[in-house]
Formats: C-alpha cells, structure tokens, sequence
C-alpha cells in the first residue's frame, strides 16, 4: 500500500551577509531582497528554527484529473472540464498561439481561484494543475487549526 504523506512546516532561515555601507534603510532593505531573489543568499541560509504546522496522510492512488470535451469555441480552441468535488476545472487551448490555459473556481459561486496560461502542453498543464490542487489541500488543512471565539466575531 502506498500513502502520500504531506508535512507542513513553517521554517526560519538565518544567512549572515555584508551589506554595502552608506546605504539608507530602504537601501538595505532592497540590497537584501535583490540577494534573495538573485539566489546567491539561498546557500548562506542556515535553519534556525521549525515549527510543525500539520500533516496529512492519503492512503490509495493520487487524485486524477480527468477531462471531459466541452463545447469549443472555435475549432482551433478545444475546451475541456474536469469536476472534483466543489472546485471546476477548465481546460483551453489555442492551437495558433500554442498555448494552454487552466483555471480553478471553487464552488457554485465560481469563484476563481487560479490560472495559467502558458506554452506548454496539456499533460504538463494538468501535472501542475495537479499540483496546486495538492499544495491547496495542505493550506486548507492549516485553515482546519484556526479557532474562533465567539467574543471576536
């Protein structure tokens, strides 16, 4: 038996850098955000800190998105849809522009809660669709720990 096993962990990292004198605050602040995102801070990091936030086992096969044909718009744009429960999955793509356009709405209040358009293929379209779906399920799991007093609300 296989089981997919999902741990969410908030992480703080601590990198010791040097940082250019005469520079003003909001310098250093974006000296440190431009090192970061350059990626040069990412082997500097060391972990200082972990806190456990959740885990969540599924036991069985990963979920399958399946797409079902929808009404094209237009010959050159299939469509496709896919429903999981609450969330409607749609599927677009233009065979002129080569391109692949997923989106998520939850509920029936078809509240969109993701897309992407992209040059990439329909399989990979759906891995990363997939993908979010997995990572959402883990937030949503997060959102399971809050508690509210009924003096807050």
């Amino acid at each position: 038996m296989k089981a997919i096993v999902t741990v969410f962990e908030k992480i703080s990292s601590e990198a010791h850098i040097n940082i250019p004198e005469g520079l003003a605050e909001s310098g250093i602040r974006q000296h440190v955000v431009d090192h970061y995102n350059s990626g040069e801070m990412l082997p500097l990091l060391n972990i200082f800190h972990v806190d456990f936030e959740s885990m969540s086992v599924h036991i069985g096969k990963k979920l399958q998105i399946t797409w079902q044909p929808g009404k094209p718009w237009s010959s050159k744009r299939p469509y496709y849809f896919c429903k999981l429960g609450r969330f409607t999955l749609t599927l677009l793509t233009d065979t002129e522009q080569n391109l692949t356009r997923t989106e998520v709405y939850f509920w029936h209040h078809k509240q969109l809660i993701y897309t992407s358009e992209k040059e990439i293929s329909i399989d990979l379209a759906t891995v990363e669709l997939q993908n979010f779906l997995s990572g959402l399920a883990v937030e949503l799991q997060t959102l399971s720990h809050i508690e509210f007093s009924e003096d807050e609300v």
